[in-house]
């Protein structure tokens, strides 16, 4: 299977059309970092998906009327579910049950009930990607359900196929025998650094505890993601499947060459991804899809390299290496902005946002909140060129600063969300526990 970019985004109408549309792969429809969740959300999305398995999806795009999936669109669909820890909430009743139950279960049966045979008939199989798979017990609880599910559909063993989205530090200490427990329900492992980091900051932290530098310092070169990035690769290929790359945010460049730097640290990311060995990768933009492709044909001339087999080992301190670096105002206030910023719009039912030259999904919003949480409660939490803290004080003064300066002239209602943002962020990173990005 060829799975040399992957596009991943969100589950509204237009999103799957631009995804499937797109000429990746595989498009992987999210919706747990890329889509509200509220109960209403979640039904449209639900059948979105249908539609889309079923190819009866269209959409009204404006100038260019109505939009369809094109006849000879080969790109495949995969489904991100909401992971363990989440809870259903009225969508449940939809499906006639009454009590609040797992929105893992909820999602995976009501996807695969109503688009298994569609998307077998058209791909081979139901491919999933798993987010906060912490664990061998939670894997083969995943392997437990798939199969009940294959029994009951009348469907072939191992014809639900899931890739592992490594997003904690727990399942990166354990990937073989995570693997192990898939066995051939197993399709790979993928990167998500962004969630790693924030998992990383959620178990190691204290007021003694050194911090984690800018996020700009925690690129795929840190010595911890490195390690994962080369750890996925060796254990994925000794079990027969992907290993794909890090998910890419950068928006492309315009006209004017804006965000030309970050493309550009882009392209050299996919560039020693295909070197390392991994299979694929995955954008979060269709503006990436073919400029990623082509930096995968020059060194992967085969659909895979499932059979190059890295011989390095990395223990588990490698893999919660702290990267060193320095703590800058700049990096403080674009996380103040992206956080500001994207609290206020999933008020209002947007769960993605472009800041700094990038969007940014629930992962990247993660990172940029614990980050301010551990600065804050960290003795160590200084401006690095002045030894100014980061302390309650600056930080409730530069709260309001920004987000007056972002909401000043919004329309009414975002200007409304955006002041009940910067109260919310103020609460979330200067309380005592880990914060948690809410739902939308």
């Amino acid at each position: 299977m060829d799975r040399r970019v992957e596009l991943i985004g969100g589950v509204f109408r237009q999103d799957l059309l631009t995804g499937l549309n797109s000429g990746a792969n595989t498009y992987i429809a999210d919706l747990w970092n890329l889509h509200c969740t509220s109960p209403d959300q979640v039904v449209r999305a639900h059948r979105g998906l249908l539609l889309a398995a079923h190819r009866r999806l269209s959409a009204i795009t404006g100038p260019k009327g109505r939009e369809r999936i094109g006849t000879d669109v080969r790109t495949r669909l995969a489904f991100v579910p909401r992971p363990l820890q989440v809870n259903t909430g009225n969508e449940a009743l939809v499906a006639g049950i009454a009590a609040t139950t797992s929105a893992t279960l909820y999602d995976l049966c009501v996807y695969t009930v109503h688009n298994a045979a569609a998307l077998i008939g058209r791909q081979d199989v139901v491919l999933l990607h798993l987010r906060g798979v912490t664990s061998p017990e939670e894997a083969a609880w995943y392997v437990r359900l798939f199969t009940l599910l294959e029994t009951e559909l009348g469907l072939n063993r191992g014809v639900i196929r899931a890739t592992v989205m490594l997003d904690n530090v727990h399942a990166a200490l354990g990937l073989d025998a995570l693997l192990d427990a898939l066995r051939h329900h197993g399709a790979g492992l993928a990167l998500d650094p962004q969630g790693y980091a924030a998992d990383h900051i959620a178990r190691f932290h204290g007021p003694d505890a050194p911090p984690l530098p800018d996020r700009e310092g925690i690129g795929l070169n840190a010595p911890f993601l490195r390690a994962l990035s080369l750890t996925a690769i060796r254990v994925a290929h000794q079990w027969g499947v992907h290993a794909l790359g890090a998910p890419a945010f950068v928006l492309p460049p315009d006209a004017g060459e804006r965000q030309l730097d970050g493309f550009l640290e882009m392209l050299a990311d996919k560039e020693r991804e295909a070197v390392d060995g991994h299979d694929g990768t995955v954008v979060g933009h269709p503006g990436l899809v073919i400029a990623a492709m082509a930096e995968f044909a020059k060194c992967m001339p085969g659909v895979h390299q499932i059979d190059h087999h890295r011989t390095d080992h990395f223990g588990p301190e490698a893999l919660v290496a702290r990267p060193e670096g320095a703590i800058t105002v700049e990096s403080l206030v674009g996380m103040l902005r992206t956080t500001l910023r994207a609290l206020a719009h999933r008020r209002l039912g947007r769960p993605v946002v472009v800041q700094g030259g990038r969007s940014h999904d629930r992962s990247s919003v993660q990172l940029a909140l614990a980050l301010l949480w551990q600065w804050n409660q960290s003795r160590l939490g200084v401006i690095t060129s002045n030894t100014l803290p980061v302390q309650e004080d600056l930080l409730r003064f530069l709260v309001r600063k920004e987000a007056t300066k972002l909401f000043h002239e919004a329309p009414p209602a975002l200007r409304e969300a955006g002041d009940r943002a910067a109260d919310q962020l103020l609460e979330l990173v200067l309380g005592e526990a880990y914060p948690v990005l809410p739902a939308c």
